[in-house]
Parts: structure tokens; sequence; C-alpha cells
């Protein structure tokens, strides 16, 4: 890459993971592949606010999550087996396994 040259967007999204992949600090990765170190600095901040917006769309939905019959266990009547959600606050949901599901949006539903 050269430097006074306008780059795409996904060139520089490029440049940013390839940077955080090899492990050297901005200022040389830029010198190394002649990337102007302010423009470098405006993508990142362009790339960590379009990262940040798409997590946070992502993250307000439930993955589903199967469990194949192979790996469950028989456990004891007097065992209960729980389930949790730890949202991205750090905030912890755990209940029994076999709570319904009306009970269980009472539980997380914001």
């Amino acid at each position: 890459m050269r430097k006074n040259q306008k780059y795409t967007k996904e060139e520089m999204y490029l440049a940013i993971e390839l940077w955080k992949e090899s492990g050297i600090s901005q200022k040389k990765y830029c010198l190394q592949n002649h990337l102007s170190f302010n423009t470098f600095k405006y993508w990142q901040k362009k790339y960590q606010k379009d990262k940040a917006v798409h997590g946070a769309k992502a993250s307000r939905s439930f993955i589903p999550v199967h469990i194949p019959h192979a790996i469950t266990t028989t456990l004891p009547e007097t065992d209960t087996v729980l389930i949790s959600i730890t949202y991205p606050n750090g905030v912890i949901v755990s209940c029994a396994v076999s709570i319904g599901i009306e009970q269980l949006r009472t539980l997380i539903k914001v």
C-alpha cells in the first residue's frame, strides 16, 4: 500500500486485521506497509465502531443450542441440571433445565 492513496473500507479493514495478527506495533506495521499512521488510526476507529454495531445486533438474539443425545447423562432424581445465560455486562441468569419457556422469558426480559 502507498501513502496518499485512497483506500476502500475492505482494504483498510483487511490491513487492520493483518496488523492484529502481526503482533507488532501500529507504527511499525504502517512503516512496513507504507501506510499513513494517521489514516490507519482513522480507519481503526471506524473498524472498531463498525464491529461494535454488528456485535450488538448479533447479540440481541439467542442462538439455538442442540445437545446430541449421545452426550447426555442420567442423573439421580435429587440432582438438578442448571443452564446459565451470561450477558456481556457480566450478569448471569441460572435456572433449571426443566424451566418452562414462559418462565425463562420472564427471567430474561429486558
